[in-house]
């Protein structure tokens, strides 16, 4: 009988095909050696065990007594005797992989399937195949192992995901369909990571468009069978959201709340639809919803006092409705039913400061880090909060003193501290050194890369973002800054149309993220694609105007559409955006920077000039912070001076910009006074805002 899938003499490796007889030294049976349901395979995605561990794949722990070196020699010696001993192979693998010799052991394991013709072998050695992104060579071995067992789920399961990493399309929904067939009675054919496998993480743009249009052409027919099947609903749409298609993915949560009334996950899907609402600008919708998740939630938590999970939502939706007043109400009374709720206790040190009542934020966090009865980790989360608040509000000295308390863990914060004193080679030293003493944290790599761009070294920027970029986890967050550093240094090389494709990939990464767009729309700009610039700015302030309608608490996108305004020439508009950004958050520089360009553009300098020095002092990392402080210099120079502070919007203001810092040192390398022209520090707040340096002139005026 010819294997299924995948069998052809092309496309694996040149083992014993399935039904050899058994080589000298094995058992006999025609299933001797093969996957069993229990066997402990690796999911290539998410590197999770699919299924519990068999006995002859337990841990290496206390089953080799001699030396490794000895043990490895006198298994040598017996496989000459017994080549084709089982046991012994597995024996073998086992030493080699405690040994950590990666190249000894898949040389072993490719022995051992030739010697063996056993399955488990080619299982083993796919996943170490995986492990170092040779998914190609996995897929190889992957089909060899499914002509075993051609209608094994599990199997075949793992052919597919392998098939996704390798960018092999076709054969992976050849084997995703043949899945359905197999798992006929299944809620969830096609498992449990299906969303995450069609989401194509490092896969080029091209591949992960068709992989998400693949998905859901799967999706779709798996519903067709299993119409209210809750796990194949959420799938579908999370992935429709993520391929753009909101109508798709509101019918598709709509479908799912209606039919799994009772499901665990009803709530969260009702606040994923609210996303859903906002981007479509149903806000009757969006704001009847809000309102009744609120409700319900409201009423779970005094039935269920301990639901973390329900307090926490509740409090973020109360946020996001900017309703803070019943947000801190709502978190303290969390507190109260659970006091070790960490992030009840995050969310509202964060929520004083966005209301701009910073002071009542510094003692709240003293509070906790000075309470003995807090938890170690928790007090640590909390002491880099208030480090982060400090160093917003310029007070180097103490941001620096709390992250000395752990100076190797800190490394990364304390260096844009230096570098804001004018310590630039210590801060580059900090840099490099955060770097070397975690190369995959995707963080220390966006710090190095920022800094190079501060430098305006955008070789060695370019660089530091594609090793971040390279890395394999990453937040949202960190990722998208990541390429923001890679296309600017692109861009300052003269690199637009590499710039471009940088800003394409993050958008399709995170469609739902609009301000990746917007960054788009400078570097088409660049290339004289004006109309399209154009119309594209326009796209994204409807958006940002439809979200901030259902949503408004986020300053982020208010200062979004503020910018978007000013771009197009809406002064009025983006005034207004401005100030609602101010409300919900006090300290959103971008926001603050925006007005000041606004006030400049108006002739009102005076006003201009207060509102640039704030900027410096809440971000004076961003890179349009040079641009300002010359603007800063300029306006100081035609004899303006700052008037009496202005009080940001929002309840209760505190003055946010003050004297010039003073000088920070530690043990070895004493404090200097801040030198003319060095960069400030590092703010850890998100900027998202514009692709460029910020300046007035940044901003394409079409009217001018």
């Amino acid at each position: 009988m010819t294997p299924k899938f995948g069998s052809g003499s092309k496309s694996k490796p040149n083992l014993p095909a399935k039904g050899s007889a058994p080589a000298a030294g094995t058992s006999g049976g025609s299933n001797k050696g093969l996957i069993r349901k229990d066997s402990h395979v690796k999911s290539p995605l998410t590197g999770k065990n699919s299924q519990p561990a068999d006995e002859s794949d337990k841990p290496v722990l206390g089953d080799i007594n001699e030396p490794l070196d000895e043990a490895l020699a006198d298994v040598e010696v017996k496989l000459t005797q017994s080549p084709a001993d089982r046991e012994l192979h597995v024996r073998r693998y086992k030493v080699l992989r405690k040994m950590a010799d990666r190249a000894g052991m898949r040389a072993a394991l490719q022995q051992a399937a030739r010697q063996c013709g056993d399955p488990f072998f080619g299982v083993k050695l796919a996943e170490a195949l995986e492990e170092e992104g040779a998914y190609h060579k996995a897929l190889e071995w992957r089909r060899w192992v499914a002509q075993f067992e051609p209608d094994d789920p599990d199997t075949i399961r793992r052919l597919a995901a392998t098939a996704v990493r390798a960018g092999a399309l076709e054969t992976a929904e050849e084997n995703y369909n043949h899945l359905l067939e197999l798992r006929t009675r299944d809620e969830a054919p096609l498992g449990g990571t299906f969303f995450e496998e069609m989401l194509g993480k490092g896969l080029d743009l091209e591949t992960r468009k068709n992989l998400q249009k693949m998905g859901l052409r799967l999706l779709s027919r798996a519903l067709e069978t299993r119409k209210n099947s809750a796990p194949l609903l959420e799938a579908a749409a999370r992935l429709a959201y993520r391929a753009k298609d909101l109508k798709a993915s509101q019918a598709a949560y709509e479908k799912a709340i209606q039919a799994n009334s009772k499901h665990k996950n009803v709530d969260q899907w009702k606040s994923e639809l609210l996303r859903v609402y906002a981007h479509l600008g149903l806000q009757d919708r969006w704001h009847a919803l809000n309102e009744s998740l609120i409700k319900s939630l409201s009423k779970a938590v005094h039935e269920a006092r301990g639901d973390t999970r329900a307090w926490n939502m509740l409090a973020s939706l109360q946020i996001q409705a900017g309703r803070f007043e019943e947000a801190i109400a709502t978190l303290k009374e969390s507190l109260r039913a659970d006091s070790k709720n960490a992030q009840a206790l995050w969310e509202l040190g964060r929520l004083y400061v966005r209301m701009g009542r910073s002071q009542e934020a510094v003692d709240y966090y003293q509070d906790i880090i000075n309470d003995p009865g807090e938890k170690k980790s928790v007090r640590r989360a909390i002491e880099r909060a208030l480090a982060e608040l400090y160093f917003k509000l310029g007070r180097y000295p103490e941001a620096l003193e709390i992250y000395m308390r752990e100076e190797d863990s800190n490394i990364r914060m304390i260096a844009p501290i230096y570098e804001a004193v004018g310590e630039i080679e210590e801060a580059q030293a900090l840099y490099l050194k955060s770097v070397a003493q975690a190369p995959r944290d995707a963080k220390g790599h966006l710090g190095l890369a920022e800094y190079w761009v501060r430098r305006e070294n955008w070789p060695q920027a370019a660089e530091a973002a594609r090793e971040g970029l390279r890395c394999t986890y990453a937040t949202e967050e960190v990722h998208s800054n990541l390429a923001v550093a890679l296309a600017t240094a692109q861009m300052k090389m003269s690199q637009v149309n590499e710039a471009l494709q940088t800003m394409e990939e993050i958008c399709v990464a995170y469609p739902d993220s609009i301000q990746q767009i917007f960054r788009k729309v400078k570097l088409m700009l660049l290339q004289g694609r004006k109309e399209e610039a154009m119309h594209l700015a326009e796209e994204v302030r409807v958006s940002a105007q439809h979200q901030t309608g259902c949503a408004p608490s986020s300053s982020a996108l208010w200062t979004l559409l503020g910018d978007t305004c000013s771009l197009l020439g809406r002064i009025p508009e983006a005034q207004q955006a401005y100030t609602q950004a101010l409300k919900y958050d006090a300290m959103d520089a971008t926001a603050v920077r925006g007005l000041g360009i606004l006030a400049e553009k108006q002739g009102d300098l005076a006003r201009a000039l207060e509102l640039y020095e704030r900027f410096v002092v809440l971000d004076p990392l961003n890179l349009a912070t040079p641009t300002i402080q010359q603007r800063i210099k300029t306006l100081q120079a035609k004899g303006f001076r700052r008037p009496a502070p202005l009080p940001p919007p929002g309840p209760s203001p505190e003055p946010l910009a003050g004297p010039p810092p003073a000088p920070v040192g530690r043990p070895g390398f004493p404090g200097l006074p801040p030198k003319p022209g060095a960069a400030p520090p590092a703010s850890a707040q998100n900027r998202e805002g514009w692709l460029g340096d910020g300046s007035v002139e940044d901003w394409y005026n079409p009217g001018g």
